[in-house]
């Protein structure tokens, strides 16, 4: 039964953590697409009138990656 609980805890960290990753990446990858580094428009081949729709729906994603993130890694060390 111990062994169980203790898995369960290592399970929900690692998807914390890997939630709080991917969120922080997605947030970073709309700095990125915003601001045109890279030349990140071309190689997607994005209108530039639509980088502003593609960074709320990004941002919003990430937004609410970290925040699961944060309450599973809350919920770890309760």
């Amino acid at each position: 039964m111990i062994s169980s609980m203790k898995g369960r805890k290592l399970l929900i960290g690692f998807i914390g953590v890997t939630q709080e990753a991917i969120g922080v990446l997605t947030i970073v990858f709309c700095y990125v697409l915003y601001y045109n580094l890279f030349d990140v428009l071309n190689w997607l081949n994005i209108a530039a009138e639509h980088v502003a729709l593609y960074v709320l729906i990004l941002s919003v994603f990430g937004f609410v990656f970290i925040i699961s993130g944060f309450f599973l890694i809350r919920e770890l060390l309760e």
